[in-house]
């Protein structure tokens, strides 16, 4: 599967003429110390190489949260991991029109508190602009994903390797509000077709407020809902709320 994917990414660069560059990362960064020591990182980042009507996206996250506990009885302090998730997506797109656009990526993600060791997708699909300009970008991707997902435990059968067929139903817009902030929310609908009772619904709204030409201040809140967790995963909703510096260049 990953073979094939990168051959779809591999046959449109015949030429590099004309491109554009563009990178946006953003860092948070929590410690505490004392009486209780946590430490947790949250880092994202994205490039976009434009390519006269083509678009190539590199995009990532990577969030780890651990504390220090000192056992009661030996006095020995252990470090505890408490979040650990990543993604790395690899995304290819094509400007068919003003208003549409094709696009096809391949991305692998993992979380060990949810049960996946890693998730491998394999997404095709159609993007349309609602609207596009400077101050206002709000667009829909309709598409279809197939997954391989290998979790952290076997069920009953002995299995750990798990094929799914999906759908992916995307919505995000973005506004500038005024000329030193701006908002933007996005939410992403993952129906299952082969177990059909199982879905996920992702959704993250953020405001970020200009400190200069690259850096600004931006506040999220992440929710990830799924209606059929895996067997290592106790709760339906997980959600992130994070304060972190952000750089567009």
């Amino acid at each position: 599967m990953a073979k094939f994917s990168y051959l779809i990414f591999l046959l449109p660069l015949f030429s590099f003429a004309e491109s554009n560059i563009s990178n946006e990362s953003e860092f948070a960064l929590l410690q505490t110390g004392g009486n209780s020591v946590v430490e947790t990182y949250n880092a994202k980042t994205m490039t976009t190489l434009e390519v006269g009507k083509s678009s190539y996206i590199l995009s990532g996250h990577y969030t780890l949260s651990k504390s220090e506990k000192v056992d009661e009885q030996t006095n020995e302090k252990d470090v505890v991991e408490s979040a650990r998730n990543w993604d790395v997506m690899l995304k290819y797109e094509r400007e068919l029109s003003k208003s549409f656009s094709g696009y096809t990526a391949f991305s692998i993600e993992g979380d060990k508190f949810k049960g996946i060791k890693q998730r491998e997708n394999l997404d095709l699909g159609a993007k349309y602009f609602v609207a596009k300009t400077k101050k206002f970008n709000s667009f829909v991707e309709l598409g279809a994903r197939y997954s391989v997902e290998k979790t952290t435990t076997r069920d009953e059968d002995g299995d750990d390797v798990f094929r799914y067929s999906k759908g992916r139903l995307f919505y995000q817009l973005e506004h500038k509000k005024v000329e030193h902030m701006s908002y933007k929310f996005w939410i992403e609908y993952l129906p299952n077709f082969t177990e059909h009772e199982d879905y996920i619904i992702s959704y993250e709204p953020s405001i970020s407020f200009v400190l200069s030409d690259v850096f600004s201040l931006k506040t999220a809140y992440k929710g990830i809902y799924d209606n059929q967790p895996n067997e290592d995963a106790n709760e339906y909703t997980d959600y992130t709320f994070t304060t972190s510096l952000l750089a567009k260049f």
